[in-house]
Parts: structure tokens; sequence; C-alpha cells
């Protein structure tokens, strides 16, 4: 019988003991979180106007790896929501001045410095957050996950969230995506004569 037990937390940080499991097991875990967790991203990012001295490409992909915070309920795969970001200086542009048309969504960390704007610079774009999962791109893992054996015949499993989930809802969906998988495993077994 598999057993769970939580160990310690730290600063969002999860580790958990597994006992009763092999490692395949455990491992098939961390790769759903890894890969097949949903959560949201910056994809597109349209620029109309940018004064600022980075380069549209490099500050396309600044915006990309900024965690998204959103709950995967009500959402589906391929989901999108609207951003927009409108600075002028002097000033910090910080993750913080990104707004979401959607109150439920919005940039895990306020506190991420973007670009800085010189007086009388701009800065103009609209973006479109995607829920999509690590499978695609690594943006759209929601942490990083690992274990260890831990000298009792079980694991010690870390669960570490980059802010988009927390780690209860990375495990928690974890969990529903094995059960959808292996239920659908078991409908096509059932048609093997």
């Amino acid at each position: 019988m598999v057993s769970v037990k939580k160990i310690n937390e730290e600063d969002g940080v999860v580790t958990l003991q597994v006992t009763g499991a092999d490692s395949s097991f455990v491992n098939a875990i961390r790769r759903v979180i890894m890969q097949d967790v949903l959560c949201m991203a910056i994809e597109d990012v349209s620029i109309y106007e940018n004064d600022s001295v980075m380069f549209d490409e490099l500050l396309a992909h600044r915006l990309g790896l900024l965690p998204i915070k959103s709950d995967a309920k009500g959402f589906k795969r391929g989901d999108s929501i609207k951003m927009v970001l409108d600075k002028e200086g002097p000033c910090t542009v910080y993750s913080k001045d990104i707004k979401s048309t959607d109150p439920k969504i919005e940039v895990a960390d306020n506190k991420i410095p973007l670009v800085k704007l010189g007086k009388g610079q701009k800065l103009k774009m609209e973006m479109k957050a995607v829920m999509l999962s690590g499978r695609e791109h690594v943006k759209w893992q929601p942490g990083v996950v690992s274990f260890s054996e831990d000298g009792k015949g079980g694991y010690e499993f870390s669960v570490e969230p980059n802010g988009s989930l927390s780690a209860k809802q990375m495990l928690e969906n974890a969990v529903a995506v094995l059960k959808e998988k292996t239920g659908e495993f078991e409908k096509e077994l059932k048609k093997i004569k």
C-alpha cells in the first residue's frame, strides 16, 4: 500500500516521504507534473511601441518565461487570455505592470524587473497567455520535481513550484491526469478480443 507523508514545507517547496511504491511509479508522477500538468505562459507578444534599449525578441523571450498564476480548473488545453503592458519612462518596468483581462489570471511574482525606460521612452504591447503543458515547452512546466531514495526503503519526493500553481495543485493535477490516462488505457484494453 502506498503511503505519502509531508516531511517539510518551506517557501512553497514541499518534501514528501513516499513509501510502498517503486521508483517507476514515483518517476511517473514526476514526469506527469513536468510534462502533462497544464499551466499558463505568455506565448504571443504584439509589440506596438518599444523605445527601450532591449530588442523586441529578447523582451518577448523574457515575458514568455514569467510564471503566470492560474488555477487550471475552468480552463482546458489551448485556452488563452489577453494581457497588456503600457508604460512610459523614466521608470523600471516590472512584471506587476502587466495587466490581465481576466481577474483570475495574473503574473505570479510582481517584482520581476523587465526593462528600464529612459525619459520619454515608451513600451506598449499586448500578450496572449496560453494554457499548455511542459510537453510543448519548458515555460509551461509548473515547477521542478525530483525524488531520491530516503534510505528507509522509500523515496523523498520534492516539489518546487515556480508560482503558477501551488505544490498541492501540481500533485492533484498530476493524479487527475494519471487517472484519465489509465482510464483511456483501460477502455482500449476492453476493445481487444
